[in-house]
């Protein structure tokens, strides 16, 4: 499959709308499965501390991430967040949220020289643990009931990759 990578731009809201509104994505981030269109353009507004990144194919946006930098901070200046990697439910398991994150870690250990990259998971979310521990991400700490959920409470993992000197 054929798709590049890009950054996030203001007309992609509504695609992105749906991917960040999707039972799959719902279930595995803080959204709310009725998100107005609205919350979706405002955080593609222009941000000197957000990176976002889509995966386009055929016209079509089929995966999101992002990362949070924290540049005017300068004792936290080296440390950033992977606060979001999605993709089109049709489109999982095809590579792409690798890819988006290996292009992140690339921004952070060449242009922004992050040394520490963090994220929260949810536990129950094996493929992506397992995807983040082969890209060097290591867990560091269990964050209990750290979302609510229709059944009730699901614990998360901190994990960080910390690149070297």
């Amino acid at each position: 499959m054929n798709y590049k990578l890009r950054h996030a731009e203001p007309v992609d809201a509504p695609q992105l709308h749906a991917i960040l509104t999707s039972p799959h994505v719902v279930l595995g981030s803080m959204r709310l499965p009725y998100m107005r269109l609205k919350n979706t353009e405002d955080r593609l507004a222009a941000d000197p501390n957000l990176v976002q990144i889509v995966a386009e194919s055929d016209g079509e946006v089929i995966g999101f991430a992002e990362l949070v930098l924290h540049q005017n901070i300068p004792r936290a200046a080296h440390a950033a967040e992977l606060n979001m990697v999605v993709t089109h439910g049709e489109r999982q398991g095809q590579g792409i949220a690798r890819a988006m994150i290996e292009e992140v870690i690339r921004l952070c250990d060449g242009f922004y020289r992050i040394r520490r990259l963090s994220l929260i998971v949810w536990v129950d979310n094996t493929r992506a643990i397992e995807l983040y521990r082969q890209l060097g991400f290591e867990e560091e700490g269990r964050l209990r009931d750290y979302v609510r959920t229709e059944e009730g409470y699901c614990d998360a993992l901190q994990m960080a990759r910390i690149a070297s000197k």
